[in-house]
């Protein structure tokens, strides 16, 4: 006892010289291993010493459980994640210090808005339809143009209600060019809509877009999930038509052709 004593009040003393308060020392767990810290402890505030692993589960798996919205970039809005149990205790400030001593960078806090904070869970997330990877588009100048394409049957509904989306389709899937060799079919007649969006009017209605891959973007549309007739600058129809010019059709056994 008197050697435990004697290690305890030489432990305590270190700490005094190096001017650390003992109420915000928190071991390191052992889950993490000894490889990602330099020292034995981390230095944390004790108010967010555990709430690192729960902000990653909620932000990776929680948010249907919570009626918490998650945008397609995984972001949260700060204040909505702030009122849900355990967080409520915390504020901006901590959440910023949590995400910057995560030893596994899981967490990203970011002003996406003039004062409008969100934060994200950087990996492993099993929400569907929220892709980390993806990056919101700003301004028109950074793209190409915005379309949507369709059947002469889907524009009789869209020209009335909109594009919407779907129960098991959250977002919207828009093109920035015409996608390669389009328009081939094996019908006699092939007729293709072609819907552009007024981007411009778009954003400053409130729309966020995303870019998911090079040629197309995504977006989840108005608080109905619809993109609006108001919100189409100009609908074309292309349409292919085939003529034969050549068939020799398929030999017979004798080689000679046979009649198409």
């Amino acid at each position: 006892m008197l050697f435990a004593g004697s290690l305890n009040a030489r432990f305590i003393g270190h700490l005094r010289a190096r001017s650390y308060a003992i109420s915000t020392l928190i071991t390191k767990p052992q889950r993490l291993g000894r490889k990602r810290f330099k020292n034995w402890f981390e230095i944390i505030n004790v108010k967010t010493a555990k709430v690192g692993p729960r902000l990653a589960w909620l932000l990776r798996h929680g948010a249907r459980h919570h009626n918490l919205y998650i945008r397609p970039d995984g972001f949260a809005l700060v204040e909505e994640v702030l009122r849900i149990s355990p967080f409520r205790r915390l504020n901006l400030p901590d959440l910023k210090e949590i995400a910057r001593i995560d030893p596994l960078k899981r967490l990203q806090v970011k002003e996406l808005r003039p004062r409008q904070w969100w934060i994200r869970a950087t990996t492993k997330h099993s929400l569907e339809f929220v892709y980390p990877t993806w990056t919101e588009i700003m301004t028109a100048h950074k793209i190409k143009g915005a379309m949507y394409l369709t059947d002469k049957e889907g524009w009789q509904n869209i020209q009335i209600e909109g594009i919407r989306t779907t129960p098991h389709e959250r977002l919207i899937h828009l093109h920035q060019t015409l996608p390669e060799h389009l328009g081939y079919s094996h019908a006699e007649h092939s007729t293709l809509i072609v819907i552009h969006i007024d981007f411009d009017q778009a954003i400053r209605y409130g729309f966020t877009f995303f870019r998911t891959h090079e040629k197309k973007i995504a977006t989840e549309g108005d608080e109905y999930g619809c993109i609006a007739p108001r919100f189409f600058q100009k609908v074309e129809r292309l349409q292919w038509s085939r003529d034969m010019i050549l068939d020799k059709g398929f030999c017979s056994e004798s080689g000679s052709p046979s009649a198409s």
